[in-house]
């Protein structure tokens, strides 16, 4: 069994408040960056389209 090491009182009281602000945490689920990082309809639907390279290589 691996024993998880315990972050410094400083980041303790740092994340709290951070949480008490309502921003974003590393390693801590984000609803809202869930939602913009999620495909959009309109992408899911091909709405969105580029001009293609005239050498055809992707650019």
């Amino acid at each position: 069994m691996q024993h998880q090491p315990v972050d410094p009182p400083i980041y303790r009281a740092l994340i709290r408040t951070w949480a008490d602000r309502g921003r974003t945490l590393p390693g801590r689920h984000d609803p809202e960056w869930a939602r913009l990082a999620a495909p959009s309809a309109m992408y899911a639907y091909g709405r969105f389209s580029a001009t293609r390279d005239p050498r055809g290589d992707g650019r």
